[in-house]
């Protein structure tokens, strides 16, 4: 009986997967004494003679051990197949190991369990030799019983995966891999493919599904096993739980991917971009998404402000080589701090009624100003827009706000404080450089990055880069957060070049105060150990900002837009922005100087998702794609210029000139 058993197990158990029921082995062990009669069992001495204490510790380790077969899922059990006398009995306890389920996967911390055989030397001086159950068990099934909880775990967690992680969601996390639109997601693609496999199995399987966990548990592996648990199971569980696509990534992102990540383009996947395509045909869009700049004979007088009598879209370059030859020389910033204040409304109420021409004074603080409005290819194309026009605008990169602030809040720094001082570079080829932004306050305390805080005044370098990256602009930023903590007087800040590596661009700088962006370059070199001083910020004992520049002679020889800086530029026409002509009035108004020869040189986006119709709401990943591909082709035909939006306080010094009188105003905006 002992060597069936043997046979059995080595057989037809040990090279499958083995497994304990949650059988109590006792029960076990009493059916088997009980369930021979008397002839077969007689008693010995004290006990009947199966009663042993060896096959006893046997049945305790091992009569509860099951094995699955991997063609049927069934259990296999160590009193399966039966023949001989013990059949009745093993039949039996097979039926009752059969009818539980696995609690635990099957481990043992010693090779052998069981003995074969021990001798006995009766009063006679015979031997005798008992024979009891015992099994090698199989190498694999040999550890650490502590292993046993880190399996069991395992299994709770797959369960968990299957019923969390829709096979719908692998396929989208899987679709934003192929696509390059997930952080480092190629690493989970091997896994994600075989989890989904897995799932496919899942909803096939017949078998009994504790059973069918169980052997999955060990056959997938810990990593596979345990998805769930790991940055991607979050991804795929809110993705699952159907968190919009574009917060599910962000969520995923916010614990994979360094604070300065950006992701390389707009999250959908083929379904969502279908599902778009679908709708915007239905909408009669189809024609609507190609577009260009607009010109002038694009617009109704209508919708324009203002529109310079000598305006003309074709422009001859009819300048002489002395005309060309001025262009180049240095134009001294000037400062119209006395020249008469405006607003917008009595500007354009009181003003531009009688004027013939007028001019705007083309500050660098005025650099991310720049803006284009947009037109449809076909002008018979509907209008995808929330108002009933088919004009767009696009500012410099397509934002109205400033890069460096973006910029610096990527990277954690402060920008919602009362003084901010901003320096750039390595915007343009790569730049090496280690330039660091300095400020002295009035007591004369260094805030550079070797005394980042200030506890005087409050003030904090809280953005230092050390090492530009290629392509990646580098930026360090000043921040004083309350005016009331900081001591009245001058600050100065300034640049230094603490290590100087071959790159001669110079640097952009920004100072912010009182709600006004006041924008610095210097295009030079900037040698080891240099200073170069950008501005001198005064604050009275009223809590009030002041500003000298030392800077602005050195925006002269910039040139963007076609445009030189620190002159005045004829403005060839005025208007709001598209959303406000007519009787429209939808979301943020903005108020456009277009100026003349102002060229953009950039392809700016179609449109941004907030100008689009409510019915493309639930399509914004693909809109968002579709701008980003669609953008306007390059044409000298264009009307761009300078904008204003009223969300934001705004200051613009505007000439004009009416029959017999010319006058300069300071426009205040927002």
């Amino acid at each position: 009986m002992r060597d069936r058993v043997l046979d059995h197990f080595n057989e037809n158990m040990a090279p499958r997967k083995l497994f304990v029921v949650d059988c109590d082995w006792e029960e076990l062990w009493n059916m088997y004494l009980d369930g021979f009669p008397a002839e077969l069992n007689p008693m010995f001495r004290e006990r009947r003679t199966l009663d042993c204490s060896e096959c006893r510790s046997f049945f305790k380790r091992m009569a509860n051990v099951v094995a699955i077969d991997e063609d049927t899922g069934k259990y296999i059990t160590l009193f399966e197949g039966a023949t001989g006398l013990e059949k009745e009995v093993f039949d039996e306890l097979d039926e009752h190991v059969k009818s539980a389920e696995i609690k635990d996967v099957f481990m043992s911390d010693t090779k052998r369990i069981g003995v074969e055989s021990n001798l006995e030397m009766l009063e006679d001086g015979s031997v005798y030799t008992w024979y009891h159950f015992y099994a090698d068990v199989p190498e694999r099934c040999v550890g650490n019983l502590s292993e046993k909880a880190i399996l069991r775990n395992n299994r709770i967690v797959l369960e968990n995966s299957t019923q969390r992680i829709s096979e719908d969601a692998v396929d989208t996390v899987l679709e934003l891999i192929a696509s390059n639109s997930l952080y480092r997601g190629d690493q989970w693609e091997n896994v994600l493919k075989t989890f989904k496999n897995y799932l496919h199995e899942y909803e096939a399987n017949e078998w009994d599904e504790n059973v069918f966990y169980w052997v999955k548990s060990i056959e997938l592996g810990s990593m596979i096993v345990r998805i769930k648990n790991h940055s991607i199971g979050v991804l795929l569980m809110d993705i699952t739980q159907e968190v919009p696509l574009d917060v599910a990534v962000t969520n995923y992102e916010r614990i994979v991917a360094p604070t300065n990540y950006q992701r390389p383009k707009p999250i959908f996947t083929k379904r969502m971009l279908e599902e778009a395509q679908e709708k915007i045909n239905e909408l009669g869009f189809g024609e609507s998404i190609y577009r260009r700049y607009a010109n002038m004979a694009d617009l109704s007088i209508n919708d324009v402000l203002f529109a310079n009598r000598d305006y003309t879209s074709d422009i001859q370059d009819n300048e002489n080589l002395f005309d060309k030859l001025r262009n180049l020389t240095v134009n001294k910033a000037r400062n119209f701090d006395k020249v008469q204040e405006i607003t917008l409304d009595d500007f354009v109420e009181s003003i531009l009624p009688t004027a013939v021409e007028v001019e705007l004074y083309l500050s660098y603080g005025l650099s991310n100003n720049f803006m284009s409005l947009i037109a449809p290819v076909n002008k018979d194309a509907p209008s995808m827009f929330k108002w009933d026009n088919p004009f767009s605008w696009a500012y410099k990169n397509n934002i109205a706000d400033s890069l460096m602030k973006e910029r610096v809040k990527a990277l954690g720094g402060d920008v919602d404080v009362d003084l901010r001082f901003t320096i750039q570079w390595n915007d343009n080829d790569w730049d090496k450089n280690d330039l660091d932004a300095h400020c002295t306050t009035p007591e004369g305390e260094e805030i550079y990055f070797s005394h980042m805080k200030s506890s005087g005044t409050g003030g904090w370098l809280d953005v230092d880069i050390i090492n530009p990256e290629r392509n990646v602009p580098a930026v360090e930023n000043i921040q004083f957060k309350d005016r009331n903590k900081m001591i009245p007087g001058d600050y100065l800040f300034r640049v230094h070049q603490y290590t100087y590596r071959g790159g001669n661009d110079g640097f952009k700088a920004e100072i912010e105060f009182d709600g006004r962006i006041f924008n610095f370059v210097y295009p030079m070199r900037v040698n080891q150990n240099e200073y170069v001083d950008v501005a001198k910020v005064t604050l009275d004992k009223e809590g009030n900002f002041s500003m000298k520049s030392f800077l602005d002679n050195q925006t002269s020889s910039v040139k963007d837009w076609n445009l030189n800086y620190n002159s005045f530029v004829p403005v060839s026409l005025i208007c709001y922005s598209p959303n406000y002509w007519g009787d429209n009035a939808v979301g943020n108004k903005h108020i456009f100087f277009i100026l003349k020869d102002c060229l953009n040189d950039g392809r700016p986006n179609p449109w941004f998702n907030e100008y689009l119709v409510s019915e493309l709401r639930d399509h914004r990943k693909v809109t968002e794609a579709l701008a980003s591909i669609a953008k306007v082709e390059e044409s000298d035909e264009q009307l761009s210029g300078i904008g204003f939006s009223f969300t934001q306080k705004n200051k613009v010094t505007l000439k004009v000139k009416s029959e017999n009188i010319e006058r300069v105003f300071n426009v205040v905006i927002g």
